[in-house]
This record gives C-alpha cells, sequence and structure tokens, in this order.
C-alpha cells in the first residue's frame, strides 16, 4: 500500500470526525438561540412582604417583580433559580484536518 494513500485515507477519516463534531457543536450553538422554555409558576402575592416595611399590600408589575403598596418599594423576587444559564461551545477548538502530501516512489 502506498503511504499517500494511507495518508489520504487517515486525512479522510479525521475529515469526517471533525465534520460530526462540527454539526453536534453547531446545533447545540444553535439551540442557547431559541426562547426559554421555563415555566414560571404565578405568583401568590400573599405569600410575600415587603423587605422595607413588612406589609403585605403589594402589586404585580412585572414577572417576578412587585411593587409595594405603602411605601412604594419596588423589588424582584429571586430569579436566578428559575432562570438557566447559556452555555456557548467554542469553535474549533480541535481541528483535525491533514492535508495529504503525495510522496514519490524513487
Amino acid at each position: 500500500m502506498d503511504l499517500s494513500i494511507l495518508v489520504a485515507v487517515i486525512a479522510v477519516i479525521f475529515l469526517v470526525i471533525f465534520l460530526i463534531m462540527f454539526i453536534m457543536i453547531f446545533l447545540s450553538f444553535l439551540r442557547g438561540f431559541r426562547g426559554p422554555r421555563a415555566y414560571y409558576p404565578p405568583i401568590k402575592v400573599e405569600d410575600y412582604m415587603c423587605p422595607r416595611c413588612g406589609s403585605k399590600e403589594l402589586d404585580i408589575i412585572g414577572i417576578r417583580t412587585l411593587r409595594c403598596r405603602k411605601c412604594g418599594t419596588t423589588f424582584t423576587l429571586r430569579t436566578a433559580a428559575y432562570e438557566g444559564c447559556w452555555i456557548i461551545w467554542p469553535f474549533f477548538w480541535w481541528f483535525p484536518i491533514i492535508i495529504p502530501i503525495p510522496i514519490r516512489n524513487k
């Protein structure tokens, strides 16, 4: 078997492995741009009280934001427990392309 054919076969194998990995990383990257599928349970205002004055007279002004009717304090409930973190895989961290160079037999 000629050495250049062996190098070409190895290069094709590495290229196929790289393409499979690239497609998987690219699809996971695209999934990061989709809207979150998180379900936010409805807020029961009766369960919370104002951190400043302790009043239970609150109005909902956002998804997880409340405002006190007495003192006017606006505060947000913990959102870190409900939101997921975004992980973006780095591209081209492994680039296994080998260019086969034919070798002449003398």
